[in-house]
């Protein structure tokens, strides 16, 4: 292994001071490596020191100009004096010959930026060429995710998911919703008690879902079944065993894989102690808050497209209604905008649903100093709740139809 193998896998585990030693190492022999310069960037996002993520950025711009994935991530740093300077920086670049790849970066990072502007048209125009442009380069068939999830309905719907009672099971908490729909914000709050494990958006269900439960490439009804009819312990012990789980002390896990959402059906059945959070937010600014990111995942390329954003909000809705027909009454579903106006009231229901003591740690979540967030949201669910944030994308009514 590799010492930048080592480092990443660190970062997989959370430990980002041993991650952070090792990476500085690394850079004090090559302090010219981008890969290990951006690798320490995003390390400083998660933990909170923004001040030295926005000098790696600038670092890893000085050494490299056209390294776009830069100019956009740099952006949540920059002071309001500064954003019309890096403007013309960005338009400066994008007016050369560079790739389609580092056109979507910059047309994204003009987005962003004119969003802070103020200047809502001009802002939507470039998110729309960002991801047009996309759409055109990685070309994404929603026909065969729609396929998946007429499967999913198909064979779930004809299936009894009672709770089986297991012993000396952990205590899961599945946080599920869209993406930006406010999970790293509810991971947050909870993650701000140190006898909870943050786990992340780890992919141990859906792997024990692929290994178990699939035929050639569908859910099959039959496998299912047994399984729940044997009340076999296996999904949990597959699922806790896995390396990312197996070695931690705390009996309380927060999984934040939003695609959990497929499979809560399983996850009543086999996991005794489990609670469900369905983050629920406005339609339109969930919506918008997806078509402005650029996701690194092929799999939410669907994201791309309003049209297929608004069909896999269809989708995600119509299976959380198949689950809550089958009596699976270890679910909440939080709405964002009560979170952000009614903090303390809705933070004490969730703590409460949870089966947690209530304490002031979970009000003050930002203030923690272990807080760790690994996903776009990195800046924003460092900071108090604010309530100005609940229609934050309504200047872009005018602009975006998702219809």
């Amino acid at each position: 292994m590799t010492e930048l193998d080592k480092i990443k896998q660190l970062l997989q585990f959370n430990k980002f001071l041993e991650a952070e030693k090792l990476l500085q190492k690394l850079i004090l022999n090559t302090p010219q490596n981008l890969e290990q310069l951006m690798l320490l960037a995003g390390l400083y996002r998660s933990i909170g020191k923004f001040n030295e993520a926005k000098k790696t950025y600038l670092r890893i711009i000085e050494l490299d100009s056209a390294y776009t994935v830069a100019y956009r991530l740099l952006i949540d740093f920059l002071d309001e004096n500064e954003l019309s300077d890096f403007e013309k920086k960005i338009t400066a670049l994008i007016s050369k010959e560079i790739s389609d790849e580092k056109q979507i970066d910059l047309y994204f990072s003009l987005g962003i930026l004119n969003e802070k502007l103020k200047k809502y048209k001009l802002s939507s125009d470039y998110f729309t060429k960002a991801n047009n442009l996309k759409r055109k380069i990685t070309p994404f068939n929603f026909n065969n995710l729609e396929k998946h999830f007429q499967n999913l309905k198909d064979v779930f719907s004809k299936l009894s998911f009672k709770k089986i009672n297991y012993q000396n099971q952990k205590k899961i908490i599945f946080i599920i919703g869209l993406p930006r729909s406010g999970t790293s914000l509810v991971e947050s709050i909870l993650g701000s008690n140190k006898n909870i494990y943050r786990a992340g958006e780890i992919p141990n269900l859906k792997q024990i879902i692929r290994e178990n439960f699939v035929s050639e490439g569908l859910l099959d009804f039959d496998k299912i079944n047994n399984k729940i009819n044997n009340k076999d312990n296996i999904i949990y012990n597959h699922y806790i065993n896995n390396t990312n789980l197996k070695n931690i002390k705390e009996n309380v896990v927060i999984d934040k894989n939003t695609e959990n959402f497929k499979f809560l059906g399983i996850i009543n059945t086999f996991f005794t102690n489990s609670k469900i959070i369905n983050c629920v937010r406005d339609p339109f600014e969930n919506f918008c808050s997806l078509y402005k990111i650029n996701f690194n995942s092929s799999g939410l390329n669907w994201t791309n497209s309003k049209k297929e954003i608004f069909m896999y909000h269809k989708n995600y809705f119509e299976l959380i209604d198949l689950w809550k027909s089958k009596n699976i009454n270890n679910i909440i579903d939080l709405k964002f905008e009560e979170l952000l106006s009614d903090s303390v009231n809705t933070i004490n229901k969730l703590i409460d649903f949870c089966d947690l003591d209530r304490n002031d740690d979970y009000i003050n979540f930002h203030t923690s100093n272990s807080l760790i967030i690994k996903t776009a949201s990195a800046n924003q669910a460092r900071k108090p709740i604010q309530k100005a944030n609940i229609y934050k994308y309504k200047h872009f009514k005018d602009y975006f139809d998702f219809n």
